[in-house]
């Protein structure tokens, strides 16, 4: 679905929902290696300290596993900015994020 959809339904913009979705890329990885840990602690959030810490370890793994080869997507250092200050803003972004990355549609050829 277009982010621009997204934004006339939702209380997000399409900026952020861009964001989110770039950032729920990256989840998404550890969803299909059903590494669930990252995800279930942003879904689980109860502040937003607990979704950044979160965010910044699930990237630094994705960024181990990169470097090690394996496909995975890195997202831009603006989206990830946005989604950080967004759960800062509303919380409910953090399980938006877990719920994407589990829902996010795999394209054949990609991760």
């Amino acid at each position: 679905m277009p982010t621009e959809v997204l934004a006339r339904e939702s209380r997000f913009s399409e900026e952020e929902w861009s964001s989110l979705m770039d950032v729920a890329r990256t989840f998404r990885y550890f969803v299909i290696e059903s590494k669930y840990g990252y995800v279930d602690r942003l879904a689980n959030a109860f502040n937003h300290r607990i979704a950044e810490v979160a965010v910044m370890e699930a990237l630094r793994e994705a960024r181990s596993a990169a470097d090690a080869g394996e496909k995975v997507h890195i997202p831009s250092e603006i989206h990830v900015r946005k989604v950080v200050e967004l759960m800062k803003d509303d919380l409910s972004a953090a399980k938006v994020l877990a719920a994407l990355a589990l829902a996010f549609p795999e394209k054949r050829g990609e991760e």
